[in-house]
This record gives C-alpha cells, structure tokens and sequence, in this order.
C-alpha cells in the first residue's frame, strides 16, 4: 500500500512540473507583438521572418536532480500478542452422597382365619302328576281322482319326396402311356484269357526208399514200383513231366444283352361316369299329435284325528332352606420391622479444573516498510534565446525531466 501512494505522488509531482513550463512558455509567447511568428517551446524549428531575421529558439541542457524514490525494506519488530496458557485452579462444589440408616416401621397384614355362617337359599324341588293330554294325529287314507292329460300319439302319412340318384354310363377316353420294351444290344467287354500251353520238363526225384517220396512227379511217372525194382530203386531217378506255362492276354470280346427301353403310346379305355338324374318317390312320414286324455288316479290324503294319553308332567317348585357354609375373612393385624432408609445429603467438596487464560507475550517480527531514497537522475532544462521583437520578456528557464524507468523506481 505504502509502494502504491509513493507512485503516486511521484506522477503528481512530474505533471506539475510539466503544467509550470506550459504557463512559462504561454506568458513569454503571447505577450510578444510577434506571437504568431514564435516557436513554442521545444520546437525543432524556429522563424525569423516575422520578428527582423532574429531567431528565438532557445537551448536544452543536461543536468543532474535528485529525486525520491520508493523502497522497501524488511525490518525487524517488536509486537504483543496474546497466548492461550492452560492454568490449574481450584473450587468448591455441592456433592450429593447417600447415606443409608435403618428405622422401625409399622405395618398391616391381613391375617386371614375361617368363620361358620348360617344362610337361607331356596332349593328347587322336583314332583311328577300324572296328567290327560290331548293330541292331534293327521290319519292317512286314499281317495281316487280323475284328471285330463295330453298324450302324444304317432300317426303315418303319405308324402311324396324328390331326391337325386348318380346314374352310371360308359364313356370310351384316349390316353398315352410309357411302355417299357426289352431290346438286344450288342456291346464290347475286356475278357482276360490265359493262351498258354503244355511243356515237357525232366523232374528229379530223390532217393526215399518209399513209394510216396515222389509226390506228384513220382505219380505221373508210375513211382518207384513202376521200374520192378526195391523199393530203393528211387535213389535218384529223372522223370519227364507236362508242365503248364500260362500266357495271360487280354482281348475284347463282344456279346449281346437286353436293355429296357421306355416309348409312348396311345391306347383307348372305358371310363365309367355317374350323371345326376332326379326322380320322386312317396315316403310315409311320422308325425306326433297331442291328444287330451282322462285318467284315474289315487291320492293318499291326510285327516286330522283327536286322540287322548295320560303323561306325567314335572312340576318344579322353589322351597326354602337353610344351610351353613364357612367363609374365609382376613383382619388387619399391626407389625413392626426394620428397613434401610435412603437419605440424600448434599456435601461440599473440592476439586480441580482446568482454565484457558490469554497472557500478552512480546514476540520479535520481520515487517516491509516502505521508505523514500535519494536518487540522482538526469534531465533536460530548457534555455530560451534573448527576445528580438522587443514584446517578449525572458523567463525562468523550464525544465524537461528526464524519463525514468519503470527499474530504477522500483529500487
């Protein structure tokens, strides 16, 4: 805050400086004859035409001024605060504490004891009377009524009836069917045929001493009993024997099998058709007529009869009688005992309880004060020229501050 008004002052004091050196330049100026012809202050350029070939434009000149300028600056402070100090005190309150002490009451008991009494009831006594009683008896009998009824008789009549009958005739048709043919074809099949022959090879049979040692080739050159030798006569004999070699060739053979083939054909058939002809016949038809009828019937009905009986009758009489009972009465009977009475009293006692208490305490703090320091900074004064028109009057010289920046200001 204190940064914030030294600025200020600062902007006020540059605008009044520069509001002086506007009044200067307007007194010296406009008193002149040659006002239109002088130059303001500060003009780059400067006519002499109007005020005798003189020039009026002054000088500008750099100088040193010293100025205020804001600074803060942390410094060291004494300030008193207070501290919350927790202090131990002591008081006096009422305790209330219960002290039990015995006393002797008086009470009541009711005793409870049996009394005899006499009293007076009324008892209901039961006597039987013979007596006559009248009654009615409802009798039944029967009575024969005659009544009308309608029956339902059946009757038959002619009546003649018309009705259709389907009455078949044939009709000759044509129609065309599939007839299935056995044809003989003639096609080609690959038959293997074995075109060999027969050889004539010697075949060696070795000594047996048997007549089955030569197996097949012994048998198709006799055995060994053939020769009319020993039976040792096989001991290594040569026999020719026919030999088959099969030629295996394949050929085509051609045969002829039968084949179904499907042609169609037309062919005449019967058709039997029915034709509706209508014709009329005479039928009898039952018809039902109700017909009234008397009838006989018998009723069973019932007449009152007035008969009499002896009953005996219950009469009930009330008659007093005395009686005893015992009835249980309590009477009051006064006791003592002993019981614990509670009393309250309320006792002073002592205790201790805990205060919060604010004491000042001094306590050192580092605060930023503001403070105004001496600064040399430079400017430019304004130096006007000696008046050649005799009009103008010299005046204090005017002072143009030199800007500063933002930089140095905040130092």
């Amino acid at each position: 805050m204190r940064l914030i008004l030294s600025l200020a002052a600062i902007v006020a004091m540059t605008a009044s400086v520069d509001a002086g050196h506007c009044r200067h330049r307007v007194s010296r100026c406009c008193s002149a004859p040659c006002a239109s012809s002088c130059s303001p202050c500060g003009a780059s350029s400067c006519s002499t035409s109007a005020c005798g070939g003189a020039s009026s434009c002054g000088t500008w000149e750099t100088v040193s001024r010293t100025i205020l300028v804001p600074q803060m600056v942390t410094e060291p402070r004494t300030v008193t605060v207070n501290v919350a100090v927790q202090e131990e005190r002591t008081g006096v309150r009422n305790v209330c504490k219960t002290e039990w002490t015995e006393k002797v009451v008086d009470y009541t008991v009711m005793v409870p004891h049996n009394e005899d009494r006499t009293g007076v009831r009324h008892v209901c006594k039961t006597e039987w009377v013979d007596q006559v009683k009248e009654y009615t008896v409802m009798v039944p009998h029967t009575q024969e009524c005659t009544g009308v009824r309608n029956v339902c008789k059946t009757e038959w009549v002619d009546q003649e009836q018309n009705y259709t009958v389907l009455v078949p005739h044939t009709e000759p048709r044509t129609g065309i069917r599939v007839v299935c043919k056995t044809v003989p074809v003639k096609k080609t099949r690959k038959v293997c045929q074995d075109q060999g022959h027969w050889e004539d090879r010697v075949v060696e049979c070795g000594g047996c001493g048997h007549s089955s040692c030569c197996g097949t080739v012994a048998s198709s050159c006799g055995g060994c009993g053939a020769c009319g030798a020993a039976a040792s006569c096989c001991g290594s004999c040569q026999q020719t024997c026919k030999v088959w070699v099969p030629n295996l060739v394949e050929t085509e053979v051609e045969y002829t099998c039968c084949e179904q083939q499907r042609t169609e054909e037309k062919y005449n058939y019967n058709v039997t058709v029915c034709t509706s002809e209508p014709r009329t016949r005479i039928v009898k038809v039952c018809k039902h007529v109700m017909v009234p009828e008397e009838y006989k019937y018998c009723v069973t009905v019932c007449k009152p009869e007035a008969r009499q009986c002896n009953v005996k009758v219950c009469k009930r009489e009330m008659v007093e009688e005395t009686y005893k009972y015992c009835v249980t009465v309590c009477k009051p009977d006064i006791r003592q005992r002993t019981v614990k009475v509670c009393n309250h009293v309320m006792v002073p006692e002592d205790y201790k309880y805990c205060v919060t208490v604010c004491k000042p305490e001094q306590r050192d703090i580092q605060v930023q004060v503001c403070k105004m320091v001496e600064k040399v900074v430079s400017c430019q004064v304004y130096h006007p020229a000696a008046p050649a028109c005799g009009g103008c009057q010299p005046a204090a010289a005017a002072v143009a501050p030199a800007e500063v920046a933002p930089a140095e200001v905040a130092q």
